[in-house]
């Protein structure tokens, strides 16, 4: 089988599947391609260093990196396609200390093919999403943050301008005017925000505050009148708090800036993987910032669950905290 097909078959695979990433992890003398989906990750197969080289080699040619190097990291793109649709792929390959290969494939979707985010949720959260100020959105990768947003969005783009930030662009959305952050060309999240405020969009979405740069000036977005979402790292909605705090963002700021912060799982339950959202507002926020109040929502979110058998007893002991 040539490598063309073996790439082919992987990647229309895991199309199939849904899957987000690919990996190619070295062995001592095999490699061992891993992926994963929203449910979970599992083990494609165990390739010979040869097959492994053949496929690693193909999918760097058609995204743009060198061939030959191993061991420096390397990134680039190409688009596949799977039932009539671009699928974006994006590669990230590096050598570990031996000098061994290793690949990261990440598959991004059309909005299609992403699941509908819950209606009655959407209904709770647009009346916040219209209002001027700072939305951010916490968990774990993969935890839904981005579909989120962008669901909104697509809600408040029918009347206003949407502009998208990310590194890398997760989800190609034509409604939207989407940037992606390119550091190598001084395209940081820092100076996106400056140029695309220049656009004056009515809704700005910045893939994630990773940094103090980054958060202030998005913090600034907010109190300047523009409707900011973002996601950004943290165990619950509290730590969010304590998050900004650290990258210098003062109560006062916080309090005028931020409508909404929530923490956020796809949790799989006896029917479905589903979305649990536990959230605080500009009230509850500030009584945090004042006297550190907080609450035991998102265990007791877990409990109902399990109490009614939605989730199992595994399951519910995994995500509790």
């Amino acid at each position: 089988m040539t490598a063309e097909s073996m790439v082919n078959n992987l990647l229309t695979e895991a199309c199939i599947n849904q899957v987000s990433d690919i990996y190619f992890f070295p062995r001592d003398n095999f490699y061992r391609i891993q992926a994963s989906n929203s449910l979970q990750n599992y083990t494609v197969a165990d390739l010979s260093n040869d097959e492994s080289f053949a496929i690693m080699n193909f999918l760097k040619f058609n995204g743009g990196l060198d061939v030959s190097e191993r061991r420096r990291a390397q990134k680039g793109a190409f688009n596949f396609i799977y039932q009539n649709k671009n699928i974006f792929i994006r590669i990230s390959s590096v050598g570990d200390f031996k000098n061994r290969e290793s690949m990261v494939v990440r598959l991004i979707y059309p909005q299609e093919y992403h699941e509908p985010i819950d209606e009655e949720l959407l209904k709770t959260l647009l009346p916040i999403s219209k209002r001027k100020g700072m939305m951010l959105f916490a968990g774990p990768m993969g935890s839904g943050k981005t579909s989120l947003m962008y669901a909104l969005g697509r809600r408040l783009s029918e009347q206003k301008k949407v502009m998208c930030i990310e590194d890398p662009i997760e989800i190609v959305e034509d409604d939207f005017l989407q940037l992606q952050v390119n550091e190598d060309a001084g395209m940081t999240y820092e100076e996106l925000i400056k140029t695309s405020l220049r656009h004056r969009p009515e809704v700005l979405i910045i893939g994630e505050i990773r940094d103090k740069n980054t958060a202030q000036q998005a913090i600034q977005a907010a109190l300047c009148g523009y409707t900011v979402m973002s996601t950004i790292h943290g165990k619950s909605k509290f730590s969010v708090i304590q998050r900004l705090k650290q990258f210098g963002i003062d109560d006062i700021e916080i309090i005028n800036a931020v409508n909404f912060i929530s923490y956020q799982r796809l949790i799989p339950t006896n029917k479905d993987v589903e979305l649990f959202l536990d959230y605080l507002e500009s009230p509850a926020i500030e009584a945090f910032l004042k006297s550190e109040t907080i609450d035991n929502k998102w265990q007791e979110l877990l409990e109902n669950a399990y109490q009614r058998g939605y989730l199992d007893e595994e399951t519910y002991q995994e995500y509790l905290y």
